[in-house]
């Protein structure tokens, strides 16, 4: 009986190596000498930081895969985020860099969207921004009082994003005269219209992506007024859009709108990924925003690091955000929706 006890005890470890390995082990090789593909929804400061993303994250990431960034520009992020939930693949080889207006776009335009911000994979924010609004120096418009009398032309996208929804919003709430000429495929193209005169401002754009262009470099625009709840450390002497509020049914909307600078450069993963591969891109992301290293690459290219958000906390806010009041956004929606009508 020993003896055959002995016998079995040696053929365990050679048993047990024959049998599958366990799921656990499997998902471990996944991004051994894996592509992995970022879809960035602009060009800019997006196009900037997805690339920073590109050379950094495979470092904090097992299997070191590569990253490749494809440019997927179109409706402020709703064409990308649409081609992650309905087309990419689902298995952790793709992800995406959107604008923040993606994630109230459902609750805003929900007529000009086909996806379910719950169900994408959130992998966190990396910076948070202000949005401006600014006119070239040689237009008459010296400041947010003159919009009351003066008509400026303001460049745009599409509805659902900063720079037709804020138009919209200044237009039809604050009486702002605003022309706006939309349909432009990203914030350059606006920019380049701007130095053909084609148009003569926006009404929203970001101003990381701002001061990284030659307009900024070069002295061309003046800054009118920033969107945020609270003054930009850059900027403590353009006033905030926030001050023409008159009525608390203003201030919410405001604050509604507001939250796209909070995250402003989300990443996210497409619905169904495999649960510990969304906690590779999360634990990799918290690495790296953190990282020294990266935080320096991204200050030489002139970009920030401001407050980045876990995955975790983002998808929370996604969350909340989806639960927002109907009362609280309807007037919002009613605005956009007429605007989508018309145009």
């Amino acid at each position: 009986m020993n003896s055959l006890r002995n016998v079995l005890f040696c053929l365990l470890p050679i048993t047990l190596g024959l049998l599958p390995a366990s799921p656990s082990r499997a998902e471990d090789t996944f991004f051994e000498n894996k592509t992995i593909i970022i879809s960035v929804s602009g060009a800019g400061a997006y196009d900037a930081y997805a690339r920073l993303v590109a050379r950094h994250m495979p470092h904090y990431i097992k299997g070191a895969p590569k990253i490749i960034v494809q440019n997927f520009p179109g409706g402020g992020g709703i064409r990308a985020a649409s081609y992650l939930f309905k087309i990419a693949p689902k298995d952790g080889s793709a992800i995406a860099a959107v604008h923040g207006s993606v994630i109230t776009a459902p609750i805003l335009v929900p007529e000009l969207v086909d996806f379910d911000t719950d169900k994408f994979g959130w992998i966190g924010n990396i910076t948070s921004d202000v949005y401006i609004g600014y006119v070239r120096n040689d237009n008459p418009i010296q400041g947010i009082s003159d919009l009351k009398t003066k008509e400026m032309i303001a460049g745009a996208t599409v509805l659902g994003t900063a720079g037709v929804d804020m138009a919209i919003l200044a237009r039809e709430i604050f009486g702002l005269k605003v022309k706006l000429i939309a349909g432009y495929k990203s914030s350059e193209d606006i920019k380049l219209a701007m130095d053909r005169g084609e148009v003569q401002g926006t009404m929203s754009s970001g101003w990381f992506s701002l001061k990284r262009s030659s307009l900024w470099a070069d002295r061309k625009v003046r800054i009118l007024f920033q969107w945020g709840r609270e003054r930009n450390k850059d900027l403590q002497d353009i006033p905030l859009f926030m001050d023409l509020t008159t009525a608390d049914s203003q201030r919410a909307m405001l604050k509604l709108m507001s939250m796209r600078e909070e995250i402003s450069k989300p990443y996210m993963a497409p619905p169904g990924i495999p649960p510990n591969r969304l906690k590779v891109y999360r634990d990799a992301f918290q690495t790296m925003v953190a990282d020294p290293e990266f935080v320096a690459g991204a200050r030489k290219q002139q970009l920030d690091v401001e407050d980045p958000m876990s995955g975790a906390d983002l998808q929370d806010l996604v969350q909340q955000l989806n639960a927002t009041p109907k009362d609280a956004s309807s007037a919002l929606v009613k605005l956009f929706t007429d605007y989508n009508h018309k145009n």
